[in-house]
């Protein structure tokens, strides 16, 4: 199907809610249903939507109607302070200011069954984080993960059950030297594939002078929910093992220069203000050769 016959984007309503919050944390209630609104979403789909979302520990609600706020707890302030991470850490390595030290990361912890939950968070944080499994309980990352680990699964987990080496060889079948090694571990044909949506829709969305302001709302919507969805598939691992040139590291580019470009156009759209909180992603240098 062509974009001209394509049905118009629609942002889940988690998305528009996620998207309204200022670095501080807070998103007046007018403002998110104004961006609901000039995206195509009716109120009752985004009041479930902070429903959820309250309901998980990630935000509260002070007030009522448009009038209230919603607030991030100090969950969802964890949550977004380490997706503002993610995303310095990938630009930093599309620019090469984060080279690879040459260690591996081993992370091992054995819990036992009564602490079930423990040992599900310890998972859950290792897969997020991007580590890879080498055996049950034993995880390897490039990356030294531990005050996110700390952060995600608690300090007091961490200190209880896990256990933590560094190595600057791995040995196994295929692991014939680091890049052959990640890419048994991390296969780079995943990773590219989780930017294949983020790539369509720089190429779907023009940002010719004849799109309105509500026409780049949703552009905006469409291409923050791609990336977040890329990030959160992208073990990013350190350019030296990876393929070069590598794609997702050209997508991430074309997509700094869209949303400049937006917000560019757009001066009153605050959206996804947080990662504006780190300057340094935008520095220049990045699209250097």
């Amino acid at each position: 199907m062509s974009a001209d016959n394509a049905a118009p984007y629609r942002p889940a309503p988690r998305t528009v809610v996620e998207a309204c919050f200022d670095p501080q944390g807070t998103a007046p209630l007018d403002y998110v249903y104004d961006v609901a609104a000039a995206a195509g979403l009716a109120d009752q789909p985004v009041r479930l939507a902070v429903r959820r979302l309250e309901a998980a520990g990630v935000l509260r609600q002070e007030g009522r109607g448009r009038k209230g706020r919603l607030v991030l707890t100090d969950a969802g302030r964890l949550r977004s302070d380490l997706d503002v991470r993610f995303v310095a850490l990938a630009y930093a390595q599309d620019a090469g200011r984060a080279p690879w030290d040459g260690l591996w990361r081993l992370y091992t912890f054995s819990v036992p069954e009564r602490h079930r939950a423990e040992r599900d968070a310890l998972r859950t944080a290792l897969t997020r984080l991007g580590a890879a499994p080498l055996a049950p309980g034993a995880y390897v990352s490039p990356h030294d993960l531990l005050d996110e680990l700390a952060a995600e699964a608690s300090a007091a987990t961490v200190d209880a059950y896990l256990v933590t080496a560094e190595a600057t060889r791995l040995t196994g079948r295929g692991f014939t030297d680091p890049a052959a090694t990640a890419e048994q571990l991390w296969p780079a044909a995943g990773t590219v594939e989780a930017y294949r949506p983020l790539a369509e829709a720089l190429a779907e969305e023009p940002l010719g002078p004849d799109r309105d302001s509500v026409e780049l709302v949703a552009t905006a919507l469409r291409l923050a929910e791609a990336f977040t969805h890329a990030l959160e598939l992208d073990p990013l691992l350190p350019p030296e093992l990876r393929p070069a040139p590598w794609p997702p590291a050209g997508v991430r580019r074309d997509f700094d220069e869209a949303w400049t470009a937006i917000r560019g156009r757009t001066p009153d759209l605050s959206l996804f203000r947080a990662f504006d909180a780190e300057p340094e992603h935008h520095e220049p240098e990045r699209h250097a050769p």
